[in-house]
């Protein structure tokens, strides 16, 4: 039989490719538990050397020891390149999103149907057809993957975030753009087999949640925690993923003089920063950590312990981000950078790590454990055993 796979499909960003490809690889080790067949994994190449080499430094031991077990397709990044939020800015890429998607959706599912030609991390051609992928787990997506079985996971709907967001004055950006791409979103949501919503996440602050899908199922969240890190060598510092943002560089002149040093993953945005993973939040010299407001990032903090800082939300952003800034603040899991001293960052420490023990507990007691990665996959695994 024909090496069968799962391919990944995802929104914009570095986190969204990184979870689907966690999610696959855990939905794979319980398949082959079960039946003996690995399955490989298939990540649309959105990002150029970027995203090959943080694949290759975070699933080092899985390339390792199956050298095929992930395979890029650039031809599929390609064509969600067109319609993703980047360096164009949010309301030029909801142009973009709303200008290209039915030809992105035709193209991509088109050039699925005839059989794709992904690649290995050494440029070897994998031939795919159709009929040896197996299933698609996706992560908030922006296009339909032709499919069947498909799993949806998310912090959130984006048809969701785009109705609230129509209620919100602060958010100015694209009003029509975003009130036309409510029902496409929908569309997308609504063909998906199950859907799986991490908690907490987006709108965990409203009492009272109710599901929009038959098939949605509340999850603990849905990334996995920092590996170890070699902590031996990292000094007193701040770890930092967000750039541009007014203030920072005076607040990082403050640092300096205090004697922190800065970590990045992206040092050459910042002075004098030194590029880390973020992995160092497991390093106890590290007491804050400085992001955007994604809930990879919130849920890396969640799961260290470090007081986790968020910019201010942009008006020209992306909703989602004035949402999540609103949750972490009332449910205690976050502060929001507006111009405070670091002396004022650093009293946070207390009450953070306070909400922190909150909600672990909280989400081990109803779910029974903490890993949402291995508890979405066993379902996953489990539905796709039992129906295909």
């Amino acid at each position: 039989m024909p090496k069968r796979y799962i391919i990944t499909n995802f929104a914009y960003g570095f986190g969204p490719f990184l979870r689907t490809t966690e999610l696959a690889l855990a939905v794979n080790e319980i398949l082959f538990k079960v039946t003996g067949e690995n399955f490989g994994i298939i990540v649309p190449w959105v990002y150029g050397e970027s995203q090959k080499q943080i694949l290759l430094e975070e699933f080092a031991d899985v390339l390792k020891e199956r050298p095929d077990a992930i395979v890029l397709d650039k031809r599929i990044g390609s064509e969600l390149e067109l319609i993703f939020y980047g360096e164009r800015g949010y309301e030029e890429s909801l142009k973009y999103f709303h200008k290209n998607h039915e030809r992105v959706v035709e193209a991509v599912n088109q050039y699925i149907a005839k059989g794709i030609i992904a690649e290995t991390f050494n440029g070897e051609p994998v031939p795919v057809e159709k009929s040896s992928i197996a299933l698609c787990v996706s992560r908030a997506p922006r296009v339909y993957f032709d499919i069947e079985p498909s799993y949806y996971t998310s912090f959130g709907y984006v048809s969701e975030i785009l109705e609230r967001s129509l209620e919100v004055p602060e958010i100015s950006s694209a009003r029509e753009l975003r009130e036309a791409l409510i029902p496409l979103s929908r569309d997308v949501e609504k063909r998906h087999r199950l859907h799986f919503i991490a908690d907490p996440a987006t709108f965990s602050y409203l009492e009272n949640h109710q599901a929009r899908y038959a098939g949605e199922i509340l999850t603990p969240p849905n990334a996995l925690p920092p590996k170890d890190a070699d902590c031996a060598h990292i000094e007193r510092g701040i770890y930092v993923t967000i750039t541009g943002i007014p203030g920072l560089e005076r607040l990082f002149a403050e640092a300096r003089q205090l004697g922190f040093r800065l970590y990045s993953n992206k040092p050459k945005f910042i002075p004098d920063a030194i590029r880390a993973l973020p992995h160092i939040l497991r390093c106890k010299n590290i007491p804050l950590h400085f992001a955007r407001a994604g809930w990879g990032s919130i849920w890396y903090s969640l799961f260290t312990g470090v007081p986790f800082v968020a910019s201010k939300f942009d008006s020209h952003d992306d909703p989602e981000i004035y949402f999540n800034n609103l949750c972490i603040e009332k449910l205690g899991l976050g502060m929001v950078y507006s111009g405070q001293p670091l002396s004022e960052l650093l009293g946070f420490t207390d009450a953070y790590k306070t909400a922190v023990l909150r909600e672990s507990a909280r989400i081990q007691k109803t779910y029974g454990t903490q890993n949402g990665v291995t508890y979405t996959a066993e379902k996953i695994a489990d539905d796709f055993l039992k129906n295909f």
